[in-house]
């Protein structure tokens, strides 16, 4: 039987939105004399304003009123600053491989939660296809060469790694479980908002000169990334949580592209296979979900 093209638009849609985040280590390398925690809330602040401005102009303002589940924005809110500082932290502590490497154990944390949680059933493609990202996450970061250094710096990376891996994984689940009651415009808008709250002292710690100097580059950061939130949050409400974890997986694939187009940065043998296992994986869930 043929697949209708709507069932597969929410899988094209994370997809889509994973690999514009994947821009983002380019406009972290435009910036000058910005400490993590101004960037992220610039990123924010521009987000917030430009889906305002949406909502104004197409007369949509209605649909931002906080219905049902109201605690559960603020946990959105939360758990999205705490995703942002700690990666952020955990890339300056012990670096992007690292990071990267323990951001994406977010599909553990939600393979393991997301059935008790959302009432999702376990199935053997969910494990193949989470078996085959993780080890495509694990040849992209080499943590044979990395896990030598042991200083305390590293350790810190590694504690900020792990939490920005879990916190990430209870924002895929959140958004899973408001999908009902909150259009993904609008849940963007209030995990925008919300985490701007927790990220306005690293911004208000930060020259104004500062910012006047990097105006430009925040202002695209946030439009693209706020549109990468948009399609992503949209996307993800269509398909089950454990499904969009591991479609996520495309960031670090996309970024690594990016990394070695824009950036200039050598492509190891290993990254190259380990994007091959995250690509395969992503097939395989999206294949499953028809």
């Amino acid at each position: 039987m043929p697949v209708q093209e709507s069932s597969l638009k929410p899988h094209f849609e994370v997809i889509t939105g994973s690999i514009i985040y994947g821009t983002i280590g380019v406009f972290l390398n435009m910036t000058e004399d910005m400490s993590a925690g101004s960037l992220l809330f610039s990123r924010l602040f521009f987000g917030f304003f430009i889906i305002l401005f949406y909502l104004l102009l197409n007369r949509e303002i209605e649909q931002l009123r906080p219905r049902k589940r109201r605690k559960y924005l603020l946990l959105l809110g939360f758990s999205n600053a705490v995703t942002g500082i700690c990666y952020f932290s955990s890339i300056q502590y012990s670096g992007v491989s690292v990071a990267v490497l323990l951001l994406y154990t977010a599909p553990i944390y939600v393979n393991i939660l997301a059935p008790p949680i959302l009432g999702e059933r376990r199935s053997s493609n969910s494990f193949l296809s989470l078996l085959l990202a993780i080890t495509g996450i694990l040849l992209i970061a080499r943590p044979g060469e990395i896990l030598i250094d042991t200083g305390s710096d590293f350790q810190k990376g590694l504690i900020f790694g792990l939490l920005s891996g879990l916190s990430f994984g209870v924002t895929i689940i959140t958004i899973r479980y408001l999908r009902n009651d909150y259009t993904g415009i609008a849940q963007t808008f209030w995990l925008t908002g919300i985490s701007l709250l927790f990220t306005l002292p690293a911004a208000l710690a930060t020259p104004p000169d500062v910012f006047v100097k990097n105006l430009g580059v925040l202002f695209i950061f946030g439009l693209t990334i706020t549109l990468a939130a948009v399609i992503y949050l949209k996307g993800i409400s269509g398909v089950k949580a454990q499904t969009g974890s591991i479609l996520a997986l495309m960031e670090p694939v996309s970024g690594i592209f990016f990394d070695v187009t824009v950036l200039k940065t050598p492509l190891h043998i290993s990254t190259f296979l380990g994007c091959g296992l995250i690509l395969a994986a992503a097939y395989i869930v999206s294949r499953k979900d028809r």
